[in-house]
């Protein structure tokens, strides 16, 4: 049986609206943020789920959370006690070592040093593999992970769960994580397409079928609300 995962983005955070990096780093939503997580839970609420997953940062297992009780509030059915909601550190976004917290200025500025030249966002999507080895060989820290290492655990996750879904009978696991999570994803499983979008919004998701090993993307960045 396949199993669809819908990608989300986590809501907005604080951080998000300082402009600062966030990547293993870690703040809350706003009230915005947990709106739109809402706002996401009732999007999906002509949808049945087995399981929700996010990244074991706070402000993706929140988004999960609320949005997961606002799907079942829309559908009139009871708020788990015990929901089938687990955090796993496969998800978090990429670590960006000695940049995290700064404002995101500083990591443009590095980008344009990797490139010798300042590039459009457009243009960063399609070379991610190499911003995130620039960023593992810059940072004093060792904590930047390369591409290689953000692969290997996206990877081990959609098969590890995939897999383990499938073998229960398949059906739609609702995913928290990240937007260079999910922009990675896009890149590896359909790279003509990672620029639609062009940016990630918070509390949008991106559909992505797995069947017996084969992953099929569907709509990418779809917003949490109708337009």
């Amino acid at each position: 049986m396949a199993v669809t995962f819908y990608v989300a983005r986590h809501g907005e955070t604080i951080f998000n609206v300082m402009n600062r990096v966030q990547g293993w780093c870690d703040t809350p939503l706003t009230e915005a943020g947990e709106a739109a997580a809402v706002e996401l839970g009732l999007r999906l609420a002509n949808r049945d789920f087995v399981a929700g997953y996010s990244s074991d940062a706070g402000r993706a297992r929140t988004t999960l959370e609320i949005a997961w009780n606002a799907r079942l509030a829309a559908r009139g059915e009871p708020i788990d006690e015990d929901p089938p909601l687990h955090a796993d550190p496969r998800l978090r976004e990429w670590c960006y070592g000695e940049l995290e917290g700064e404002d995101r200025q500083i990591m443009q500025d590095a980008l344009a040093r990797c490139f010798g030249e300042v590039l459009p966002r457009s243009e960063h999507n399609v070379r991610l593999p190499e911003i995130a080895d620039y960023f593992a060989a810059i940072d004093p820290t060792g904590r930047a992970e390369n591409f290689a290492a953000i692969e290997a655990r996206l990877r081990s996750f959609f098969d590890d769960v995939g897999a383990k879904t499938e073998a229960r009978g398949g059906g739609n696991l609702l995913v928290v994580t990240h937007a260079f999570t999910v922009r990675t994803l896009v890149y590896l499983f359909d790279r003509a397409r990672v620029n639609e979008p062009e940016k990630i919004g918070n509390a949008s998701f991106t559909e992505l079928s797995w069947d017996n090993g084969e992953v099929t993307l569907g709509r990418i960045g779809v917003p949490p609300t109708r337009r």
